[in-house]
């Protein structure tokens, strides 16, 4: 189950925060009555809250049991996303979205923490891919349910006010699932005892510890005094402006292309597919050839040929530009690398905990600046946010 669980966890994470790239085309500015200008606001200041929350989490995680603080953190911000459906204003919609950044920040480190309590070096890569696939699977389940809540109607609520409530609802269910059957780590498992010392013995060849409660700050310092820390902080950061211009505009950029909002939201169901594929590629290689920096490399060259496309393609050749828009996708299957490298590299329960941190704050400020490139006046070709992604 630990398997399953996780992929569920990054699944609603991942669709959680995306909601939003949805509902642009399913009525939100005009129901809403928010402006281009608004939403950019919208998808940025969510990594603001993320940002801000991760060494309290990293703390959290360090103090309490680390799947139980999980569990109660989907269950929190699944419950912010459910009340976003009752909003019908700019400052409610702030309010949700800073919010649902504060508890959802506390997802990756979590998983990547899970993670190496579990499996070797080697096994970490492929395990974290399957994790991460909840990227691109869920960008393929938001857009199928975008789709099917275009077509109801109803007297009460508008049609993205149901696919928050509903998928808000379902977070809830998985965050309570994951809070009561989730084992801790391997010694508080419902394996048999010969079971829990094999799971320990197995990873002794990491040499990097399974769980210690106990905070250490020599390793704190230890983490930020080593260059590998800033040198994986600066490739995160990097590889991020496009994963955040994507992520909460990929709906927007679709629909400028000269599609009407349920051709929108079929046509995002290829760039969810495309994400699947580079990542299960990645995380393969990586964890075969023990290789993780020359995989970052290689993914982002179809990201800078996919932002080529939609920035300098004619603007009526809508295949072209789709497939740009596809290929971006393809550089956010790095950071799952990132993730298992921090976890193989990183040795000491404070010292991971720190880089997890790390790591994620190098993943907002990315996603942070991502959203700002997309300027009202720029509408709808967005030229110079493309170039960003160059």
């Amino acid at each position: 189950m630990i398997m399953p669980l996780m992929w569920c966890c990054y699944v609603a994470q991942y669709l959680d925060k995306t909601l939003i790239n949805y509902a642009a085309v399913m009525g939100l500015y005009e129901d809403a009555n928010i402006t281009k200008a608004d939403f950019s606001n919208l998808a940025w200041i969510f990594y603001v809250s993320y940002l801000a929350f991760e060494f309290p989490h990293g703390y959290g995680m360090q103090r309490f049991p680390t799947a139980k603080y999980l569990g109660i953190m989907v269950v929190c911000w699944g419950a912010i996303v459910t009340v976003t459906a009752a909003c019908h204003s700019y400052a409610g919609l702030i309010t949700t979205r800073v919010l649902l950044g504060c508890f959802e920040s506390a997802v990756a480190p979590s998983l990547m923490l899970i993670t190496t309590m579990w499996y070797k070096k080697n096994e970490q890569p492929p395990r974290t891919g399957i994790w991460y696939l909840g990227t691109g699977t869920g960008t393929i389940i938001g857009s199928l349910l975008s789709y099917a809540f275009q077509h109801v109607n109803s007297a009460s609520l508008y049609s993205w006010q149901i696919l928050f409530l509903v998928v808000g609802l379902l977070t809830i269910c998985i965050g309570i699932t994951v809070t009561l059957i989730f084992p801790d780590n391997p010694m508080t498992s419902r394996l048999s005892h010969q079971e829990k010392i094999w799971a320990i013995e197995r990873l002794r060849e990491n040499q990097t510890g399974i769980e210690n409660k106990h905070f250490k700050s020599n390793q704190v310092a230890e983490c930020f005094m080593d260059p590998q820390t800033w040198l994986l902080s600066l490739i995160t950061i990097s590889s991020s402006v496009p994963n955040g211009a994507v992520s909460s505009f990929q709906a927007t950029l679709i629909k400028g292309f000269g599609y009407d909002s349920k051709q929108t939201a079929l046509l995002q169901i290829p760039g969810g597919a495309c994400s699947v594929v580079s990542i299960l590629i990645a995380t393969y290689l990586a964890g075969k050839f023990d290789q993780r920096g020359l995989n970052v490399v290689t993914l982002l060259i179809p990201g800078i040929l996919g932002g080529a496309l939609m920035a300098f393609l004619p603007e009526d050749n809508k295949a072209g530009k789709l497939i740009g828009n596809y290929l971006t996708n393809c550089i956010g299957a790095s950071l799952p690398l990132m993730y298992s490298w921090v976890g193989a590299n990183y040795a000491g329960h404070t010292k991971k905990v720190t880089m997890n941190a790390i790591l994620l704050i190098s993943f907002c400020l990315g996603n942070i600046i991502g959203p700002l490139t997309f300027r009202a006046e720029d509408a709808p070709e967005y030229i110079p946010a493309k170039i960003t992604i160059i």
